[in-house]
């Protein structure tokens, strides 16, 4: 080996050079894993609110769904009523005009 003082600060420039660059690729390597970490924490935390938006919706849509079904069966059975009712007059109608 050469032990001239041209190589020796070129070798240490070398060792310098190859350190630096390992530490800016692991900075960068890290940065990296960060912003993906980041993004990735920011998609579920989205996804974790529009499941729980769907939920609640799917709640009050559950609750207005039970509240019309309760409505529709009151309305058959008025129905029932009146009709009962509409044939009860209609048949009182038809023996007032039966000839006597």
């Amino acid at each position: 080996m050469v032990k001239d003082s041209g190589y020796n600060v070129g070798m240490q420039a070398t060792g310098v050079g190859l350190a630096v660059g390992a530490l800016l690729w692991t900075g960068h390597a890290k940065a990296v894993e960060a912003v993906r970490a980041d993004r990735e924490a920011r998609e579920q935390a989205a996804y974790d609110a529009a499941v729980a938006y769907r939920l609640g919706n799917a709640a009050e849509v559950e609750a207005l769904a039970l509240e019309l079904a309760d409505e529709l069966a009151e309305a058959k059975a008025e129905i029932v009523r009146l009709r009962r009712q509409l044939g009860q007059k209609q048949a009182y109608i038809d023996s007032l005009r039966r000839p006597s």
